[in-house]
């Protein structure tokens, strides 16, 4: 059993390696090099920390494909997944692909581990993106469909949920609940006045920080109401706004960044504004 579960995680590892290469095709160049790993970034989201998770980054010209790794004590690292990120023309992506299984023994606690991870990584990526999850062999490929960073992080929780539901060890998991945003500010006649509404299952939020940010180096952060709404005026964090006549140009990015209690996880998210006319 255990020389079968060997021969299956380096299965993974070569299917991860040729993977990477077909990415890499049009290009003409092949995976080589062995893939150096570290240990994931932690995240409180991640509810089964005794299940150790490693990264490692291949960049192939302009994509960047993390692989994602489950690693048995005394194993080499088993990829679950991939997340490339790269530009196709004027516009950002971010495909995910997942693997196969890396422990059947522990599959559906693997399966919630690894949505948990991915949800944690893809906060970190550009909310502008376009994302899609792909089953094509190549994830650097652009594609003209996608989501938009919300939609996918929604779809990510959801995925975790129904891993969750078939995990053995679902009863006593912390659900999560997922937040939404919605523009506030009507018309946005100023461009530096944001706001936005957040809800929740239950309604309203109230008491909920947003970040609210536009490139370079402009930011405010405010708190909701009784109304959901949270409103601010955006301030050049360098003081040298005017100095930036395209900042009217950039869109602005709402961050909620979650709130994990025992008994209630609110996972994080992103809102995009568009720029004003």
């Amino acid at each position: 059993m255990h020389a079968m579960s060997r021969r299956l995680r380096r299965g993974l590892a070569l299917a991860a390696g040729w993977l990477l290469a077909a990415s890499c095709a049009a290009e003409g160049r092949t995976h080589d090099e062995a893939i150096v790993y570290s240990p994931v970034p932690m995240s409180t989201l991640v509810s089964r920390r005794d299940l150790p998770f490693k990264v490692g980054q291949v960049q192939r010209g302009a994509c960047r494909v993390t692989v994602l790794a489950y690693q048995a004590p005394g194993a080499d690292p088993s990829p679950v997944a991939l997340m490339a990120s790269f530009r196709a023309g004027d516009d950002a992506q971010v495909s995910v692909h997942r693997l196969s299984r890396a422990d059947e023994g522990k599959a559906s606690d693997l399966d919630v581990a690894t949505a948990e991870h991915l949800y944690a990584l893809a906060m970190r990526q550009e909310p502008e993106a376009t994302f899609r999850l792909t089953d094509s062999t190549d994830v650097c490929q652009g594609a003209k469909d996608g989501h938009s960073h919300a939609e996918f992080l929604r779809l990510l929780a959801q995925a975790r949920q129904r891993a969750v539901a078939e995990a053995a060890r679902s009863v006593g998991s912390v659900p999560w609940q997922v937040v939404s945003m919605a523009p506030a500010v009507s018309g946005r006649a100023d461009g530096d006045d944001v706001g936005v509404k957040v809800t929740s299952d239950q309604g309203p939020m109230q008491g909920a920080t947003i970040i609210f940010n536009r490139a370079p180096h402009s930011g405010c952060v405010a708190k909701t109401r009784g109304d959901g709404i949270a409103t601010c005026r955006l301030v050049d964090q360098h003081g040298d706004g005017d100095s930036h006549g395209e900042d009217g140009k950039a869109p602005v990015v709402a961050t909620f960044p979650g709130d994990v209690r025992d008994g209630r996880v609110l996972v994080p998210t992103t809102f995009l504004m568009p720029p004003t006319p």
